[in-house]
């Protein structure tokens, strides 16, 4: 009888496990850690791509780019412009099934404004995130954004 409810432990803890496998498009397959987990942090830009080649225009503009994701739920981006810090801060969430990241900056002026971005990695130490260009005129396809984690 022990070894029936061991043998059933172990496929429920399989199925649990393997159930977030491939969530992500370009990774990682299979991670011990929580999506969560992996995504608190400090990240910084490493890349911007337009329709999967490198926009070195639009990188340019961000690379200095800092997007801190805290355990409470809360965010804050900054970009330092020309004599100017671009800064943001307010919510984040993940979408139903974690693989959208919701950014809702928090503005009692103005109303609060929502970013959504979908997750194509999501790794312990590299992020990447697309979404739709209605940010920049001119460019009518996918941003895809890639980050890395800063190491303790």
């Amino acid at each position: 009888m022990r070894k029936i409810i061991a043998i059933i432990f172990t496929l429920m803890l399989a199925v649990a496990l393997f159930d977030s496998c491939g969530r992500y498009e370009n990774g990682p397959a299979f991670s011990l850690r929580s999506a969560k987990s992996r995504l608190i942090g400090e990240w910084y830009l490493t890349d911007l791509l337009v329709n999967d080649k490198h926009e070195q225009a639009l990188f340019d503009k961000e690379s200095s780019s800092v997007v801190i994701l805290n355990y409470d739920g809360t965010f804050s981006y900054s970009m330092p412009v020309v004599r100017s810090l671009n800064e943001r801060s307010g919510l984040w969430s993940f979408g139903e099934d974690k693989t959208e990241l919701i950014l809702t900056e928090v503005d009692s002026i103005n109303g609060n404004s929502e970013r959504n971005y979908k997750i194509t990695r999501l790794s312990s130490s590299e992020m990447w995130l697309v979404n739709g260009s209605e940010e920049y005129s001119g460019y009518d396809d996918l941003i895809e954004r890639h980050f890395e984690k800063k190491q303790d």
